[in-house]
């Protein structure tokens, strides 16, 4: 009898924990939705990746696989502080209409139309598909693409394992530290990877939800 109402108790106390978080991420994406600008909703449970902008979904991601490393995250809305790859990506080229004609007329080339100057354009391809993501309440994002064949497989292992084997150390290191530390490893397509990154701009607000 009394492990009967044990039991009941925590399957109580889990779904009221789960409507509180549940209500926490409706009141956080309800504040950024509000603003004119664009947001990413990282939704752990339901393993997808949501860009959204005023409440409406522009792309949606699915993660094939979600891997979490801490306590429990925060779904108020955070600042995206920085995104590393091994990689950079090409910087994006800012064209100066006034400099690029003048530098047209010094070389005296061929005139061209008005608004026509040469550039590499930046496109999702150029992107990288492993990287990191830090946000400003210590979680650690690290999307990696999904193995397609038996030599990224291996990569993909491989990867995966030091991840995971470096947990403990840099848990150690941030509480030393006195910081919150928490890690999560997402494995996505290579397309939705290179979306992320593309997208997701360093100081812009988003939404980690873990419920």
């Amino acid at each position: 009898m009394v492990l009967a109402v044990f039991l009941c108790s925590q399957a109580i106390s889990r779904d009221i924990s789960g409507i509180e978080n549940k209500t926490d991420l409706l009141s956080s994406e309800l504040a950024l939705a509000k603003k004119p600008i664009i947001y990413f909703i990282f939704d752990l449970g339901e393993k997808e990746v949501l860009l959204k902008s005023r409440g409406i979904v522009l792309k949606e991601m699915k993660i094939e696989n979600v891997q979490y490393w801490g306590g429990p995250v925060d779904a108020s809305p955070q600042l995206m502080l920085q995104k590393s790859a091994l990689f950079k990506e090409p910087k994006r080229v800012t064209i100066d209409p006034t400099k690029a004609k003048e530098e047209e007329t010094s070389t005296n080339t061929t005139p061209k139309a008005p608004g026509a100057f040469d550039i590499e354009a930046l496109e999702l391809k150029d992107m990288p598909t492993t990287y990191h993501l830090e946000f400003s309440k210590g979680v650690f994002i690290s999307v990696r693409p999904k193995a397609s064949g038996f030599v990224s497989g291996l990569y993909s292992f491989a990867n995966y394992a030091g991840w995971y084997l470096s947990r403990p150390i840099l848990t150690i290191w941030h509480s030393i530290k006195g910081r919150t530390y928490i890690s999560i490893y997402l494995t996505m397509s290579e397309e939705d990877a290179r979306s992320i990154y593309w997208s997701l701009v360093e100081n812009s607000e988003n939404i980690i939800y873990m419920p």
